[in-house]
């Protein structure tokens, strides 16, 4: 007799995220059927009902599987941070290195599948109408107020507004070079190298921690007007 819904072993669920991020990645939410994902993990559709009730849930529940290791550890690797200097600022590229390392470290944890996450980091990014989930906002919004004050302490002069924009700049410094790196080879004619994640995290602290010394704008806030 073969197994129901119900029966569907935890392997058949990590199958299915496994399947869909890299489906996502490669084609993008609106793309992808439930189908083609069920295909992919040799499972049916009534597993993916059980285990996660839609398709919009799936793709939560795969944004879930990176965003809260990669937020826990951040926040575990600031508050080391702050316990080492005693009280006093922590500098910028400290600060720096304890918001973008764990995005490598949730990277290298499988370098088979690089190529699959950097993909899929990247629809989370471009694809429009995509919300965080409900679940993991507080914890996103913990942590960047975490780290703005830290920024701040850091660097007195910037304001809070600014201090988050600056950090958003630099995620985003990261998620371009960890999608685009290969078209950067590509277009340079392989002048520009092949550096693996550590040197190209060095690379992206350097240039981001020199982004929060310019000044305070005087033009403007930045953000909607």
């Amino acid at each position: 007799m073969s197994k129901g819904a119900a029966e569907v072993p935890a392997e058949t669920r990590e199958r299915i995220l496994d399947a869909a991020e890299a489906l996502f990645g490669e084609v993008g939410f609106e793309g992808v059927s439930l189908r083609d994902i069920t295909g992919r993990a040799g499972a049916n559709v009534a597993a993916v009902n059980y285990h996660f009730g839609s398709k919009e849930k799936l793709v939560d529940a795969v944004v879930v599987r990176h965003a809260v290791p990669i937020n826990d550890l951040r926040l575990r690797l600031l508050l080391k941070s702050e316990e080492r200097h005693g009280g006093a600022a922590v500098p910028v590229r400290e600060i720096l290195e304890a918001f973008l390392r764990p995005v490598i470290e949730e990277i290298m944890k499988d370098p088979v599948s690089q190529g699959v996450f950097c993909k899929f980091m990247g629809r989370i990014m471009s694809e429009r109408g995509y919300q965080l989930p409900e679940s993991v906002k507080p914890l996103f919004q913990m942590m960047a107020g975490r780290f703005s004050k830290a920024l701040q302490k850091a660097r007195p002069e910037l304001s809070e507004q600014t201090a988050l924009w600056r950090i958003h700049f630099s995620f985003g410094v990261m998620s371009n070079t960890l999608m685009n790196a290969d078209k950067l080879e590509q277009i340079s004619g392989g002048r520009s190298g092949a550096p693996g994640m550590e040197e190209l995290l060095e690379h992206i602290i350097g240039f981001c921690a020199a982004g929060f010394g310019a000044p305070e704008p005087t033009g403007g806030k930045v953000g909607r007007k």
